[in-house]
C-alpha cells in the first residue's frame, strides 16, 4: 500500500531522487561533536539500548577529542 500525503505532487516531475554515494564520509566540527554529546547526555535511554548507546557514545567522544587536538 503506497503511502500519500495530504498535498500530494501533481505530476511525477515534481519527485527528486536523492541518490546515495557509499564513499561520502561526514566531517563533523568540534562544535558539532560538542553539541551531540550534551544532546546525548541530557537523552534517557531503554535498558535494551543501553550497549549502543554506549558504543555510539565511546564513537562520539573519540571524535571530539580528536577534533579539539587538529
Amino acid at each position: 500500500m503506497p503511502l500519500h500525503s495530504k498535498g500530494g505532487f501533481k505530476n511525477k516531475s515534481q519527485l527528486v531522487k536523492v541518490e546515495e554515494k557509499k564513499d561520502d564520509k561526514v566531517e563533523l566540527k568540534a562544535s558539532d561533536t560538542d553539541f551531540l554529546l550534551k544532546l546525548f547526555m541530557d537523552s534517557s535511554f531503554k535498558g535494551s539500548d543501553i550497549e549502543k548507546a554506549h558504543a555510539v557514545l565511546t564513537k562520539l567522544a573519540t571524535m571530539h577529542r580528536r577534533n579539539l587536538n587538529v
